[in-house]
């Protein structure tokens, strides 16, 4: 037997007061003289001894009675005799996107939190924990208003960092703890191996849907682009059974764009392709039909309208590259080595060493800079270049070399068709034309190089070299007219309006809630102005790095719903934004968590939350015993009121 408040019976001791009186009473018995003195001795004695068992029940009687109502106001109970220190009761309750899926009684989190509202009335000391907040110290009333409040959170929290927080808490209010997890344990929400205190009761629920089976949209990349059109691929990803005719539309804004349908095998992923003009900027929804899961059937991205892109071209006779880069795409700029201004190269996209003889030690530096900022580079050598100071650049870009000048005359036979730069210029693949040729070349050794054209004894005549920030494109041979006629090629407009177009990297097109986003907005901003994101049913200042040319913000959790968020300074938008949720959680595969948590002693297994409350009640069942030492106080107040009436002296 334990007792709540067993301060209370130190006032047993206050029980010798009574016997104290008892032993110590003075009370004596008139002596009167009668003529038959033997006949009255007996009486005297029968008296003394009646009177003198009377006393002592009556003492009896009222120790039992002040027994038993100290006994009752300590207000013992039975219960298990390690709890020592009180118990709180931690609730986690899984608020993710996956707890949208349909059970029997409805959405999961729904039926959730109705029945946690129907359990938790008989229960104490109550926290709350989601993936987004946790509750401490909760009276029942504060849980089932706080749970009519809970929202979907679109980042599900590893359920390890979840029991930590719950740990910890628990550690500085030095109580034992029950923990109640409701979840549908998906596979992502369980990172880590988890490690379960031995003197805390778990009670595991797991959530299960009825089917288990969803369409949603992975992701969506450019594909192709050119002048003309933007290829927009869509992948759509099928969780559960195979499907037939889903339908896919592309709205921009609220305008339908474009509409498509497909089908999806068993655990499949398709591809949709839609096509958008290069010109117009875009602010795209895809659009799926499906009745499983709601938060994935929508996916957000934005395509800025293209700006003209930057060239700069160094050399001596720069015309042809001039009639390439027109004004209504970009802004071309034409100067030799001697009047370059090395304060504009930052602020160009492409920048193209027409044959020059030689790289000066200012320039290469200058270009080195250049690259390392993603800007994209064109080296078109001179027919008699100083390869010495062409090596020393090339190596300072660490790239390769130029080995040795080639006085052979060659033709330009061969088109990577499959490389980055020349995908979808051609319908088909051309065998026949008028091939350009060269009458020297210089040979190479450049490193992490890929063709685009070669010549016909295999060699490179343009090249692509990868870099860690911008593209770097080589040619191996001078295109003078003295030594080629590829000025005339109907190849040269391609390659190089590919040169530049591809010189410009596009604005991502979304970024995901959850995930650490950098976002770049090419601006400059007046001294103490910030950039607001803002959005209908929001308006804050993410964190922010200002440079002298750009601003780069960095966001995370917010915003917390998808769609698009604007980029916002004095009431101008600098940029669209589009954001969506993780697509882990579409994905409905689950643990099983009697195999993976293990069969432990301090762990229930549970179907559904109403019996999780009632194992944790059953666990913590306290037989309170007060009632029944109140009862017997009353019975020997009772016993006392008998004994003066009717026992008789």
């Amino acid at each position: 037997m334990q007792f709540k408040h067993p301060e209370i019976l130190y006032a047993l001791f206050l029980l010798i007061i009574p016997i104290l009186i008892h032993l110590f009473q003075l009370r004596r018995f008139q002596k009167i003289a009668f003529t038959n003195v033997k006949f009255l001795k007996e009486l005297e004695l029968q008296t003394r001894k009646s009177s003198k068992l009377k006393k002592i029940l009556i003492l009896c009687s009222r120790l039992l009675l002040f027994t038993s109502l100290i006994i009752a106001f300590a207000q013992p109970y039975l219960g298990k005799s390690e709890e020592k220190r009180p118990t709180s009761t931690s609730i986690y309750l899984d608020n993710s996107y996956s707890m949208q899926a349909r059970g029997k009684d409805g959405e999961l989190l729904k039926r959730a939190i109705q029945d946690i509202i129907e359990g938790v009335s008989t229960l104490e000391n109550l926290n709350l924990y989601t993936n987004d907040n946790v509750y401490e110290n909760l009276s029942v009333k504060d849980l089932k208003n706080t749970l009519l409040s809970i929202k979907y959170h679109p980042v599900k929290t590893d359920l390890k960092s979840i029991l930590l927080k719950i740990e910890n808490n628990t550690k500085k209010k030095n109580t034992l703890n029950d923990i109640i997890l409701i979840s549908d344990f998906q596979n992502i929400n369980i990172k880590n191996k988890i490690n379960f205190d031995h003197l805390t009761n778990y009670y595991i629920t797991q959530l299960s849907p009825l089917q288990i089976s969803n369409i949603s949209i992975d992701s969506i990349y450019i594909s192709r682009q050119n002048n003309e059109a933007i290829q927009l691929t869509t992948r759509i990803k099928n969780s559960g059974n195979p499907k037939e005719n889903i339908s896919i539309s592309l709205y921009n804004e609220n305008l339908l764009a474009g509409k498509s349908s497909i089908n999806l095998l068993k655990n499949a992923t398709e591809k949709v392709i839609f096509n958008i003009p290069t010109t117009q900027k875009f602010n795209g929804k895809i659009k799926l039909e499906d009745n499983s899961l709601s938060f994935d059937n929508d996916f957000y991205f934005t395509i800025e309208k293209t700006k003209k892109i930057n060239v700069t071209a160094i050399g001596i006779d720069n015309l042809f590259i001039s009639k390439i880069y027109t004004k209504d795409e970009f802004k071309f700029t034409s100067t030799t080595l001697n009047n370059l201004d090395y304060n504009t190269l930052n602020s160009q996209h492409l920048l193209i060493l027409n044959e020059l003889e030689s790289i000066t030690p200012s320039l290469s530096n200058a270009v080195k800079g250049f690259i390392k900022n993603g800007g994209s580079l064109v080296i078109i050598p001179a027919l008699n270049a100083n390869l010495n100071t062409y090596n020393s650049f090339l190596t300072t870009l660490k790239i390769g070399s130029l080995t040795q000048k080639q006085n052979t005359e060659l033709s330009v036979t061969t088109i990577n068709f499959s490389h980055p730069l020349l995908k979808g210029v051609f319908e088909k693949q051309i065998k026949n034309f008028q091939y350009p040729t060269v009458k020297s070349y210089y040979l190479n050794n450049f490193n992490r190089a890929s063709s685009i054209l070669n010549f016909e004894n295999g060699k490179s005549f343009i090249s692509q070299i990868s870099t860690n920030s911008g593209k770097i494109y080589c040619l191996t041979a001078s295109l003078n007219t003295e030594n080629s006629n590829f000025k005339s090629s109907p190849l040269i407009v391609p390659v190089f309006y590919n040169f530049g177009l591809y010189s410009i990297h596009p604005s991502q097109l979304y970024y995901t809630i959850g995930n650490t986003n950098t976002i770049e907005i090419v601006e400059q901003l007046k001294k103490d102005e910030v950039i607001h994101l803002t959005h209908k049913d929001y308006d804050y200042i993410p964190l922010q790095q200002i440079t002298t040319n750009k601003i780069t913000l960095t966001t995370k959790e917010k915003p917390s719903e998808n769609g698009f968020t604007q980029a916002v300074n004095n009431g101008n938008i600098l940029k669209n934004i589009a954001y969506n949720y993780q697509t882990e959680e579409s994905n409905l595969s689950y643990i099983d968590t009697k195999t993976f948590f293990g069969d432990k002693p301090n762990i229930t297994y549970t179907n559904n939350v109403n019996e999780a409350f009632t194992s944790s009640s059953t666990t913590h069942k306290i037989n309170s015993l007060w009632q029944w030492f109140l009862a017997l106080a009353l019975l020997f107040l009772v016993i006392e009121i008998l004994l003066l009436k009717f026992f008789k002296s």
